[in-house]
């Protein structure tokens, strides 16, 4: 492989993880530090002048539409208004890079108030491609699946 062609991958693939990691937010790289250093994640912390927080599963990706963003919102009101969205990245099934995954969702809703915003791990899902942090509202055994 000649020097042109080994330059031209090494920037293909340095552009890829730039892309990668400059898609998330940096709330959401803060929320993956604490779950991964701390086992939970207490999301009253991104914004503290919330009464309600609503977390929202889109779901799903709508190619024609740049706005619409793919996957899960989380919401903070303050007297029934919205005061800030994070949003964070969306995974079908394999993930790129890790992405977070709330579980007990009420159509498509999780709703907790600023005292009752504590999320544990309860999942780690690995893939060659990336992981999957489930959290769920009640402390449980962390188990840890692998795919190749």
């Amino acid at each position: 492989m000649s020097g042109k062609n080994k330059l031209f991958m090494i920037s293909t693939i340095i552009l890829i993880l730039f892309s990668l990691i400059s898609c998330s937010s940096k709330e959401e790289r803060r929320i993956i530090l604490q779950i991964q250093k701390n086992g939970f994640v207490d999301l009253s912390m991104y914004y503290s002048e919330c009464d309600e927080i609503i977390i929202y599963n889109e779901g799903y990706y709508c190619e024609h539409d740049d706005n619409q963003w793919p996957g899960t919102k989380i919401y903070y009101f303050n007297k029934g208004n919205i005061k800030k969205i994070i949003n964070l990245h969306y995974c079908a099934d394999i993930p790129i890079g890790t992405v977070i995954h709330f579980s007990n969702y009420n159509n498509g809703k999780i709703k907790r108030n600023r005292e009752n915003a504590v999320f544990y791990l309860s999942h780690i899902v690995e893939y060659k491609s990336g992981k999957i942090l489930q959290l769920n509202s009640q402390k449980t055994n962390i188990q840890t699946w692998s795919f190749k």
